[in-house]
């Protein structure tokens, strides 16, 4: 595998270990950083994609600007955007934060295979971690327009990030082809172009927010139907059912922000220390996955060799 060329536009890295095929058909790899200012003792993540041939200048555009906006984000709950380059061989190549632990999407899975779910305060925790992130996206006006539990990187000790910022354009602009991915990684059904096209709004997070929270609680996916919505919010204690229900049935108010809605999933549930240890006891998590501890010892190895040496020619 391989995510050459290097651009202009991309950090300078050098490969560490491939981790496979994505949601989306894309290529994943660990890589080191090889830039002054660069977080140089954590490794990043590249993800390449395949763009359908042939697209001009103006379709690539709105991905373009999309993935540009994103690039400044800074907070601890986002998963920073390093660089991007869309080059003339219909290649997307994304370059982020490594976030070790494992995504939502398998931590749900995990719990549902021993026939449990998640507490409503680890529910919580998690909605007030990821509202956090998304007020301190909407604030500098970036909308992430996905946000979906495989989006949402769990770490050992109860950190919650969301990652891949600036990458709903690339939905229509994705070349299709079938790939074996895993289950708990189920890739979304194609978007249509009027959705994509349409435009962004803060509130579009926090509801596609408040319904994986729901799901979560839940145990149930996809729950999307009015009649669905209702029936999961009646599982729910008295608090976060109010939450829920005025986030995914009322419209949108002014005072309806990713911090306000942090504030009341906060208010729900009282987290600490009970969130850390129903990470830690989810089946087959552990305090580090194998990629972590792969990771940690790629760190030790890489301090001791010369950073110009690692470097790869463009």
């Amino acid at each position: 595998m391989s995510v050459l060329p290097f651009a202009s536009r991309l950090p300078a890295f050098a490969p560490i270990h491939p981790l496979g095929r994505g949601p989306l058909g894309e290529w994943v790899s660990l890589v080191w950083p090889l830039e002054q200012g660069q977080r140089g003792e954590h490794p990043l993540v590249v993800k390449t994609y395949l763009l359908a041939s042939g697209l001009g200048p103006e379709t690539r555009l709105p991905l373009e600007e999309a993935l540009t906006q994103a690039v400044p984000l800074r907070h601890p709950g986002i998963a920073r955007l390093h660089g991007f380059q869309v080059d003339a061989r219909d290649t997307l190549t994304v370059v982020s934060d490594y976030v070790p632990g494992c995504s939502l999407a398998t931590a749900r899975r995990r719990v549902a295979g021993r026939g449990a779910r998640l507490s409503e305060a680890f529910v919580c925790h998690v909605g007030a971690e990821v509202a956090g992130a998304l007020h301190a996206a909407h604030v500098t006006r970036v909308v992430h327009g996905d946000v979906r539990a495989n989006r949402i990187r769990l770490g050992p000790r109860g950190e919650v990030t969301l990652t891949d910022f600036g990458l709903r354009p690339a939905c229509r602009l994705l070349r299709r082809f079938a790939s074996p991915i895993r289950p708990d990684e189920v890739a979304p059904p194609p978007v249509p172009e009027e959705a994509v096209d349409a435009p962004l709004e803060a509130h579009a997070d926090l509801r596609a927010l408040g319904r994986v929270l729901l799901e979560l609680v839940t145990g149930r996916a996809a729950v999307s139907a009015p009649a669905e919505v209702e029936a999961g919010l009646r599982e729910l204690s008295p608090a976060p059912r109010e939450v829920l229900g005025r986030l995914l049935f009322d419209a949108p108010r002014q005072e309806d922000t990713g911090a306000r809605l942090q504030a009341d999933l906060r208010a729900c549930c009282h987290a600490g220390a009970e969130v850390v240890r129903e990470v830690a006891a989810l089946p087959g998590a552990g305090p580090l996955s194998p990629v972590d501890v792969y990771v940690g010892a790629a760190s030790v190895m890489t301090a001791s060799v010369p950073v110009r040496a690692r470097a790869l020619k463009s």
